[in-house]
Parts: C-alpha cells; sequence; structure tokens
C-alpha cells in the first residue's frame, strides 16, 4: 500500500504528524509512506522512521510570484515529481487551500482515495476547498490536539485502531552525542518567537 501524507509546514505541525506515520508503520506493515512538505523542512521528514521519501516544495515561495517562470516552471517539476507515482490513499493533514491543490495534484491508484479533515478544530487553521478536494471528509472532535488529530484522521482513512504507545520515530543522527539536549527557539514567523529572556530564564 502507498501513502502520501500532505503536511507541508511549520515546524510544530511537521513535528506533531510523526507519530501518526509510526501508527501507519506499525498497523500497516506493507505500507510505503510519502510526506509532501516546504523544503525548509524536508530535512527533517527525511529523519522520521518509516517516510520513505520526503517530497520538498516551496508553496510560500511559489505564492509570492505565482505568475513568474520561475514559479511556474519550479511547480512543473514539483507536480511531475509528485505525479511519478499513484498512491492508494492520499492523506491532507494540513485542511489548508494549498494542501488540498498538492492533494489535488498527486495521482492515485484505481480505487485509491484522497482524505481530509470535515471540520476545523480548535487551534487549527482550516479552509473549506480541503473538504471539496476529498473523496472521503473526516469528522472530528472540535477539541483535539494536534498529534491526536492526525492519528485519528490517518486511523479513519486506512481503517485501523490507534496503537496505545506515542511514538515519534525522530531517527538522530549517529554522530549526536547522547547526553545533550538542543533547544529549538526558532520559528517561521517573527510573532511566534518567545522572547530570549524567558529561554535565559
Amino acid at each position: 500500500m502507498r501513502i502520501l501524507i500532505v503536511k507541508l509546514s511549520s515546524l510544530g505541525d511537521v513535528v506533531h504528524t510523526m507519530p501518526a506515520v509510526q501508527d501507519i508503520c506499525a498497523r500497516r506493515g506493507d505500507a510505503q509512506v510519502d510526506w509532501v512538505v516546504e523544503k525548509g523542512f524536508a530535512p527533517l521528514v527525511a529523519r522520521c522512521e518509516g517516510v520513505a521519501e520526503a517530497i520538498s516544495c516551496e508553496l510560500r515561495r511559489w505564492s509570492k510570484s505565482p505568475l513568474s517562470h520561475e514559479t511556474r516552471t519550479e511547480w512543473r517539476t514539483f507536480r511531475n515529481r509528485l505525479r511519478s507515482a499513484r498512491y492508494d490513499a492520499v492523506i491532507d493533514l494540513q485542511g489548508l487551500t494549498k494542501s488540498a491543490l498538492v492533494a489535488r495534484a498527486a495521482r492515485v491508484t484505481e480505487g485509491g482515495r484522497r482524505f481530509a479533515m470535515a471540520n476545523r478544530t480548535e487551534g487549527a487553521s482550516y479552509e473549506a476547498p480541503t473538504r471539496w478536494v476529498a473523496d472521503v471528509a473526516i469528522q472530528l472532535d472540535t477539541h483535539v490536539h494536534a498529534v491526536q488529530r492526525a492519528r485519528e484522521i490517518c486511523a479513519q482513512s486506512l481503517e485501523y485502531e490507534i496503537p496505545s504507545t506515542l511514538r515519534f520515530g525522530l531517527k538522530a543522527p549517529s554522530s549526536q552525542p547522547t547526553n545533550e539536549v538542543c533547544f529549538v527557539h526558532g520559528t517561521s514567523r517573527e510573532d511566534k518567537c518567545w522572547p530570549v529572556a524567558n529561554w535565559v530564564e
């Protein structure tokens, strides 16, 4: 079974999606999981256990000049790469128009289906086109954590019980010391940064 996850950004959202991939691998041993993600987060996704291919795109940058020759050329290259495989399931975990566009661009097998959220949940963005593109729109409880939301969508899409254990499956480089901790204080948007003074404290 070949599965495409569409979760484009941002850093926290990408990390929150990793347990869903671990669930798929645990419950669907024959699954090959590919993941479409913004280029800046592709190295992180590539280190997630169970991801066969991190397919990078640059929708954020492309949206700034959508009609430029460069954007059109890069979009065609991305779309061709995306459409080089057929998927049994395309699962849009982002719930935005841009992720619906990517889900629609992906090819499905005969009998393959596209899945997405049917409704907004607390603390998450949601745009209606994601539901229109989907073959199956999954209704969720409005009060659900991002990690659980992704796990539930994948479980309902692929018809399995969510495992009781929670794993992120993030592979550390072999050269990284095991006695060090790295606090990642950056974000894609300045207004989401935590003040340096708070980190120091």
